[in-house]
Parts: C-alpha cells; structure tokens; sequence
C-alpha cells in the first residue's frame, strides 16, 4: 500500500543537535549572537544593500515596519485580501484604516490597476504580497508608490530565493519581510526576516528592534548607556533558531534545487492532463523560481472539494490556501469592504499539492496519476 504523502515536512540535517549543544555548552555564544551573526554574513549574499535583522517571525517584521512608519489611526493601507491575516493584523494593531483590492489570475498578487484606483490623500503605504514566492507586479507598485509618495512594502513571506530580474523579492520596496516559519521551504522552525531598503529608517527600525531603546549604538560605542528611545518590543529571533537556520541556510542551494526539480516535475506531468480536462496550472514562467509551493486551480468550489476528498482517499494531503480577508466576520464589521470578484474565485478553486524536500520524483508521478483518475473515473 502506498506510504501516506504529507503536505509538508522539514528538511532533515544531523548538524541540528551538535549546533544547540554547542550553544548550550557556552553561554557567551548567547550573548554574542554567534549564530545570528553567522545567518547574516550568509543572507548578505542575497541581500547585500539591505539591512537585515532577524526576527521572532515575519508577523513580527510587519509590525515593526509598522512602528517605524507610525502607522496611526486614519492612515490608509492598501494590500490584497487573499494573504495571512498579519499581513493586515501589523498595520490594523496601529489603528490604520485598511483598504482591500484585487488580485490578479496570473501572479495572484495585488493588481496595480486597482492599487492605482484605491490611492488617496490618507494612503500612508502598499503593501504587496508574493503570493507562493512568485512575483507580483513589483516594478508597476513601485512607480505607484513613488508617484504619489507612498511607502511600499513587500511581503516576501514565502519569497525567500525567488528573484525578479535578477534582483531578489523583498529589496524593491521599502521594507521587505521573509518568513523563516516551519512551514516555509527555509526554516528556523519559527522565525522571519526584516529587510530595511529606506536606509532613512535603518536606526529608527534597529532602536524598535532593541525593544525601543538605542542599545545598538551602546554596543557599538558610541554612546556610555543606552536608555529608552522610542516604542519597541522584543522582536529578536532566540538563538536556538538561528542555530537551526543557520544550518539550512549552509545547504539552501541544495534546498532550493531540489524543490525546483520537483515542481517542474509536477508541471511536466501534470501539463498535459490539465490540457485535456480543462484545470489551470501554475503559469509556466513562474517555474524557474518556484520553490515553495505547487498549486492547480479548478473550475468551482465543489470541483476543489471533490479532488481533496479524492487525494484524501489516497492518503496525499492537499490543502486550499486563504479565506479571503475582506470576506472574514472582523473586515466586514471595520473596513469598507468591496466584491473581490477574483479573490474569491482563487479562494474557491485553488488547491496546493505537496512540496518539500522528503519527496521523492516518484511520489510527484503518483500524485499526477492519482488526479488523473480523479478525471477519468
């Protein structure tokens, strides 16, 4: 009998233990940030113009954007419905009026047409999501951004390797946010990223991170004390995490080249059958990058609904992804909210299949004949 496919897993390393005992042997390397520091040195290859602080969580990196651009109540936010709710969570806590529009089909991500339509005088910043690490329209909210003066922020969550034109997602905007999460393809088991690009808001976001007080210039010694300075909270990443991302980052090109073969092996495989039974697949230019998720889209929610119960028979998990924001019973008693006519048909008929690094090739051709016989049953 066929092993149950889980949706998800965690890349699997020996160094894991060796580094938390070694940590846990030395109680300097705590206070050093030994491996906080060394997950630095790493992610500046990627991102060498940016300041990176790590963070307790991409949740936390929207927040302390948040603060560093005080975010205040009558500000307006502009950014997709169909994203984890921190995404509005970090700017909703600061009292800001948030303001839904749609996506598109292609890249599921924030559309500028409407960004463009939804743009007014208390518009404070956009914010665009990288759906499935893929590229929205970035360049475009970045000439709407700059044309009426406002911030743009990039949610790179699940972005981490995924690069457009050359330039890696989350350094166009002004701020960008990874997520380190256990169920991202890099993991800290919990953690994210903040990515300053402004340098304007380098100390202000370094004070916020140092739990409102200028401690970084204290240990830098520029200064004999360091006191409180502004609002902060305890936004670091703990050192048995970056212990355990240090690890991955070391092997992320294995990673990332793993994860790539398998999605473009799902793509191979599941081409043609998509063809011939009229579902959608991701697009085909979005491979070359693609490393955190696979997904189909369907004709209806009951379609969806069937092929999961389907896959479930089979013991391969799938999931569907958002329940959009502006449709949740919180959006509909605060915000002004609108029919996103294209964010609630993906959220209908999109579904994810699994990608991680425990998947063999042939467990990507199963999966692709078991939907087929969904089809031919």
């Amino acid at each position: 009998m066929k092993r149950e496919i889980k949706f998800n897993s965690f890349y699997s390393s020996d160094n894991y233990t060796k580094n938390l005992e070694k940590l846990f042997a030395d109680y300097e390397l705590f206070r050093q940030k030994y491996f906080s520091n060394q997950c630095i040195a790493l992610l500046k290859d990627d991102y060498p113009d940016s300041e990176i602080l790590l963070t307790h969580s991409a949740t936390g990196a929207l927040e302390m954007i948040a603060l560093a651009l005080d975010i205040k109540e009558g500000d307006e936010v502009i950014l997709p419905s169909y994203t984890f709710v921190s995404t509005a969570n970090a700017f909703a806590l600061r009292g800001a009026k948030l303001v839904f529009v749609d996506i598109e089909l292609d890249t599921l991500g924030i559309d500028p047409l409407e960004v463009e339509k939804a743009i007014t005088p208390k518009t404070k910043a956009i914010v665009a999501m990288h759906y499935a690490g893929n590229a929205c329209k970035v360049l475009e909210l970045k000439q709407i951004a700059e044309k009426h003066g406002v911030f743009l922020i990039e949610d790179a969550a699940m972005a981490f390797g995924s690069a457009y034109n050359g330039q890696a997602l989350g350094t166009f905007g002004d701020f960008g946010v990874v997520s380190f999460d256990v169920t991202k393809h890099i993991s800290a088991t919990q953690g994210g990223m903040l990515l300053i690009n402004n340098k304007h808001y380098n100390s202000k976001a370094i004070d916020i991170y140092h739990v409102g007080t200028n401690r970084a210039s204290f240990e830098s010694g520029d200064i004999p004390y360091y006191e409180w300075v502004t609002i902060g909270s305890k936004f670091q990443m703990p050192e048995s995490n970056a212990s355990i991302l240090m690890e991955q980052l070391a092997q992320q090109e294995e990673i990332l080249k793993k994860l790539n073969f398998l999605s473009k092996h799902y793509y191979s495989g599941l081409e043609p059958i998509a063809k011939k039974w009229a579902f959608s697949l991701m697009p085909a230019s979005q491979m070359e990058h693609n490393f955190h998720e696979f997904y189909i889209r369907l004709n209806s929610l009951e379609e969806r609904n069937k092929l999961a119960a389907h896959f479930r028979k089979h013991k391969i998990e799938v999931l569907f992804h958002y329940i959009p924001l502006h449709s949740s019973s919180y959006a509909k008693d605060r915000f002004s909210v609108t029919d996103l006519k294209r964010t609630t048909s993906i959220s209908n008929e999109l579904l994810r299949l699994p990608l991680h690094t425990k998947l063999a090739q042939e467990d990507i051709e199963y999966i692709c004949r078991i939907l087929e016989n969904y089809f031919q049953k």
